[in-house]
């Protein structure tokens, strides 16, 4: 999901050439790829090939009755994304704006923004719209799902004249199984006002992913609890915790000899775990939810050093998603005084901004390293794309802070994930679980 955004001069060459495309478009039916972003040509393209309307001034809608359906089998989803929508909403503050969830098809879930924005005169699209490309063609909603990632629309880059007044960005939502099963979005009246939102919209996302992974987890221990010799919740479980570890910062293998180990004791074993599991996925969520809010931390020693390291750790499914690589490369003990939360997101804004650079097939080196002479703890991050797209070496990005003298440390924000233990022997799969 790269989030990195056009400058402040890109923006305002976009907009201005954009009308420019779009009022040519409108009139003739071409389409001026010389005057677009090449991801919005190309969501035109999809538009105009799927017979979208440009003039239309809003979005269709589903039935009442359908619509009361629909909620109700995507509850969960909507409880499980609603406190990060809440984040986002407050984040926004005084800024007319509103922070949206659909479903898979682009159908508006749920809305939380201000009341002129809900409700008011030229209000977003309601809760039961349909913002499918093919009905609206390029828009926060419905280009994430066609793209599959994160999607920034700007004024008339919209296909429709009645979204030309907003900015929106929208990431796609993954269940467990990695299938996308809706999308988050925000959309603002001031196009300054997005870019203080993209790092927390990010961090929601994967937020409720983290959550969806939990409720998931957790019904498939209530499903080995009323039946603890059940071979398929046994094997269903197993598959679950192996891929949920396999993906962490630390990795495990787990299994259990037949021979040694009674089916009764193989199954505490497996729940044991599971709940460690889901201890470390509820973590996750927290720290996600933080991230994703304006809310402060306090000022006081923290081992930048660990906390470098558990930020790539909750990134690292990112970096998978962008086919970037994460190398640590110097990692000097380094203690300083900061804000946690406000470290943290600077370096996370960082972090996405060197992922964006590195681009498919590259890498991005981070040192940790006391600078002496300053008197400050630096993290650098190094973007090295791959060789075909090494056309100029992005310079490095770092963040600072005034370093603390030893003997004054305290634990990150972000705690260490537990590691676990192999069981003993480094034991065969148990014949029967996979």
């Amino acid at each position: 999901m790269p989030t990195h955004s056009l400058s402040m001069r890109e923006r305002a060459l976009t907009i201005e050439s954009t009308r420019q495309a779009w009022a040519r478009y409108v009139s003739t039916g071409i389409i001026d790829g010389s005057l677009l972003r090449e991801p919005v040509l190309r969501a035109w393209e999809r538009a105009h090939e799927l017979g979208a309307n440009p003039k239309a001034a809003k979005a269709e809608r589903l039935s009442e009755r359908d619509f009361e359906r629909l909620v109700e089998q995507q509850q969960a989803f909507i409880s499980a994304a609603r406190p990060y929508m809440e984040s986002l909403s407050g984040a926004a503050g005084p800024e007319r704006h509103a922070v949206g969830l659909s479903d898979a098809h682009a159908v508006v879930l749920s809305l939380l923004g201000n009341e002129e924005s809900l409700h008011k005169a030229k209000r977003v699209a309601p809760p039961g719209a349909l913002l499918s490309e093919e009905v609206c063609g390029t828009n926060g909603m419905g280009t994430p799902l066609a793209t599959g990632g994160y999607v920034e629309v700007v004024g008339p880059e919209h296909f429709i004249s009645g979204f030309h007044i907003y900015t929106g960005q929208g990431i796609p939502i993954r269940d467990p199984g990695g299938k996308v099963v809706g999308v988050l979005t925000t959309a603002v009246w001031r196009p300054e006002a997005s870019r203080r939102l993209r790092d927390m919209l990010l961090c929601a996302a994967h937020g409720i992913e983290a959550e969806l992974l939990l409720r998931q987890l957790e019904s498939d221990i209530r499903e080995v609890l009323a039946a603890p010799g059940d071979e398929q919740a046994l094997r269903v479980l197993r598959e679950d915790v192996d891929r949920l570890r396999e993906s962490s910062r630390e990795g495990f293998r787990m299994a259990a000899r037949q021979a040694t180990v009674s089916r009764f004791e193989y199954a505490l074993r497996l729940l044991r775990l599971a709940e460690e599991t889901v201890q470390d996925i509820r973590h996750r969520a927290l720290v996600w939810r933080s991230l994703a809010s304006l809310e402060e931390g306090q000022r006081r020693p923290v081992a930048l050093t660990e906390l470098v390291r558990e930020l790539l750790g909750l990134l690292r499914e990112e970096a998978l998603r962008q086919r970037v690589e994460l190398v640590l490369g110097e990692q000097e003990p380094v203690h300083v005084e900061a804000d946690v939360l406000d470290l943290s997101r600077q370096l996370l804004h960082t972090a996405l901004q060197a992922l964006a650079l590195a681009g498919p097939g590259g890498s991005v080196r981070i040192d940790v390293r006391l600078e002496r002479q300053q008197q400050a703890g630096k993290a650098t991050f190094l973007s090295l794309p791959a060789p075909e797209h090494s056309h100029v070496a992005p310079l490095p990005r770092s963040v600072m802070s005034p370093a603390i003298r030893p003997g004054e440390e305290r634990e990150p924000l972000l705690l260490s994930l537990p590691t676990l233990e192999t069981a003993p022997g480094e034991a065969r799969q148990v014949s029967g679980l996979g």
